[in-house]
């Protein structure tokens, strides 16, 4: 919870910066509204609605800039992954891992810094988890949502081209969006952007040491999304 207090209400927006150690900005809030707040009514719909991937919870994020004293709270998670073209940062982000953070609020010309040291819960050490294991389980799920990203964007990018294309092209295309997109009927095979969903759901609730198996399964489908990103480019042309 970070407080804050203007004493009259700014022209402009104002803005809040979450910066990592280095430096770094990791969210940026305003008084504007977050860029993945809310999803537009007319978005594409997730890939959880169409293949049975994980859904999160969407809160929509806004800071106060009325006179006074004011409450923001910030979840302790970098940006999600790439949903749509409507929705470039979608919900449950990396948590952040322990370490030395720092607060940035920006009013008008006036700008103002304050140190964040971020600790672990005591009764996760208590389990055994440690700092090390945290940052490890923080690199993986940064890797993880790139992936999923990677395979939002591929998806797209499929669907679009398969709007216009015809014959053999059309055909080809087809086949590639079977191994890529799990059917809506019930019950239907999960395919690859289902699976690669699920290896990042099965590691963001809740502080955990990351396993060989998470690592090794990362690798396996970073592999065949390299390949069917591949494919697609050649039935594309590019």
């Amino acid at each position: 919870m970070i407080d804050y207090y203007l004493a009259n209400a700014p022209a402009g927006d104002i803005t809040m910066e979450i910066l990592d150690g280095s430096g770094k900005v990791v969210r940026t809030f305003t008084s504007a509204g977050a860029v993945a707040a809310e999803e537009p009514a007319d978005a594409a719909p997730a890939d959880d609605e169409e293949g049975g991937g994980f859904r999160g919870r969407v809160a929509p994020v806004k800071l106060d800039k009325s006179p006074g004293m004011h409450r923001f709270t910030w979840d302790l998670r970098y940006p999600g992954s790439w949903m749509s073209a409507t929705r470039t940062e979608g919900p449950n982000g990396p948590a952040a891992a322990p370490g030395k953070y720092s607060v940035r609020l920006n009013v008008g010309s006036w700008s103002g810094t304050q140190p964040l040291n971020m600790i672990e819960d005591p009764r996760i050490a208590k389990d055994g988890v440690t700092e090390a294991d945290l940052r490890e389980q923080f690199e993986h799920n940064m890797r993880v949502r790139d992936l999923v990203s990677d395979v939002n964007k591929t998806v797209a990018k499929l669907r679009a081209a398969q709007r216009d294309a015809t014959g053999d092209k059309r055909t080809r295309l087809n086949e590639l969006a079977s191994h890529l997109i799990t059917p809506s009927i019930r019950y239907s095979q999960p395919e690859l952007q289902t699976h690669i969903t699920y290896l990042y759901s099965m590691t963001t609730a809740t502080d955990q040491k990351i396993g060989r198996d998470a690592v090794e399964r990362y690798e396996l489908l970073r592999k065949q999304l390299d390949q069917r990103m591949a494919e697609l480019d050649k039935i594309l042309g590019n």
